[in-house]
């Protein structure tokens, strides 16, 4: 199995362990962070009766929204890599009555098995766990009409990961993060991005900062709760503790989360990174 394959299944373990929570918990999860999809929407371009396609649509978002953007005479493509994700996506949608979305479980990020041409391509937090981020946005733009776009959101900082990891390592070892790796943090810079971007083939790159919270204001207990079964490199930091480790951890977190927000509620954030860009010929 080559680095990549090996990251891929690391990656696809580490978000099959979150979809539950991740789809159970997906208006504390996105609801705060709407404005971005709608962000995202503009940069890409889309309007009625686009072709587009959202990769790693996770639970659903930008996909669904996107899909009532673009109407009936429009079309999705949504692909994840993790099973539970694209049922929970499919299942949302048909709550919802969306028919213009299609949901597909792929094997990887460069071989979508998906026919173009598209008019835009979105992927919300999803770029940054990719093995090769610039051969995955090449496969993308493949996929996309003369002077189609892009837009992109990763992470430039999550403070409070950091903040959950300080507490998880006061009780167990805490494996150190590789910061060449893929994971939350591996695309922090604009400058990174706008190297990439470029790489793979898109021009007129932008990338715009957004102040984004971290799951919906909560108290610490039920934050706590929610964070640590969707948010996946946390989810699968916890699952390799034995339970009363857990607990511990758990009760830990929210007496320190509760001491960072004397209020009473936990109001997390993190900046995150909106690209756009266009296909360069």
């Amino acid at each position: 199995m080559s680095g990549a394959d090996e990251a891929r299944t690391r990656q696809r373990a580490v978000w099959s362990a979150a979809a539950e929570g991740w789809i159970a918990d997906r208006d504390a999860i996105g609801g705060p962070a709407a404005f971005l999809t709608d962000r995202l929407i503009e940069l890409a371009g889309i309007t009625p009766g686009y072709a587009v396609l959202d990769v790693a649509c996770g639970g659903g978002d930008p996909a669904l929204p996107t899909a009532r953007v673009v109407g009936p005479q429009g079309r999705v493509v949504a692909v994840d890599f993790v099973p539970q994700m694209v049922e929970g996506a499919r299942e949302l949608a048909d709550e919802l009555g969306i028919r213009n979305v299609e949901f597909c479980t792929i094997d990887n990020e460069i071989d979508l098995g998906v026919s173009g041409p598209f008019d835009a391509v979105t992927c919300r937090f999803g770029l940054m766990f990719m093995p090769d981020p610039v051969n995955a946005l090449r496969a993308w733009r493949a996929l996309l009409r003369p002077e189609g776009r892009i837009a992109v959101c990763t992470w430039a900082t999550m403070p409070m990961m950091g903040a959950v990891r300080e507490i998880v390592a006061r009780h167990a070892a805490v494996p150190e993060v590789d910061p060449n790796a893929p994971g939350v943090l591996a695309l922090p810079s604009p400058e990174k991005l706008h190297d990439i971007f470029e790489a793979a083939g898109y021009r007129d790159v932008v990338v715009e900062t957004a102040r984004v919270p971290l799951f919906a204001d909560l108290p610490p207990d039920k934050w706590w709760d929610t964070m640590a079964r969707s948010a996946g490199p946390i989810v699968a930091l916890l699952a390799a503790q034995t339970e009363a480790t857990r607990q511990a951890i758990r009760a830990d977190g929210i007496r320190l989360f509760g001491e960072r927000h004397p209020s009473g509620i936990v109001a997390e954030f993190g900046e995150a990174l909106v690209t756009g860009a266009e296909r360069d010929g």
